[in-house]
C-alpha cells in the first residue's frame, strides 16, 4: 500500500503529494515502465574512475601546496560571474 502525504502551503493550498511506495510495488512498476529504471540507474551511476583520480591529485596538490587556488571574488571574475 502506498503512503501519501500531502503538502500545503501557508494559505491550506496543496503544493505537492509525496508518496511512498513499498519496494515490492517499485519493483513492479519499473518492470512495467521502464523509463523509470532508466533513470533510476543514471541516478545512482558511480563517479568514473578517471575522475575519481583527478580529484585525488588535486587533493594532493593542495595537500602538497602545489594547486593553484584562487579565491572566491577571482574565480568569478575569471568565468564573468
Amino acid at each position: 500500500m502506498m503512503n501519501l502525504q500531502y503538502i500545503a502551503d501557508k494559505s491550506g493550498h496543496t503544493t505537492a503529494v509525496q508518496i511512498q511506495i513499498p519496494i515490492e510495488d517499485w519493483t513492479l512498476l519499473k518492470k512495467k515502465y521502464k523509463e523509470f529504471e532508466e533513470e533510476e540507474n543514471a541516478a545512482s551511476s558511480e563517479i568514473p574512475e578517471w575522475q575519481i583520480k583527478l580529484g585525488r591529485e588535486e587533493l594532493q596538490n593542495i595537500a602538497n601546496g602545489t594547486a593553484e587556488i584562487i579565491d572566491w571574488d577571482e574565480a568569478r571574475k575569471q568565468f564573468k560571474m
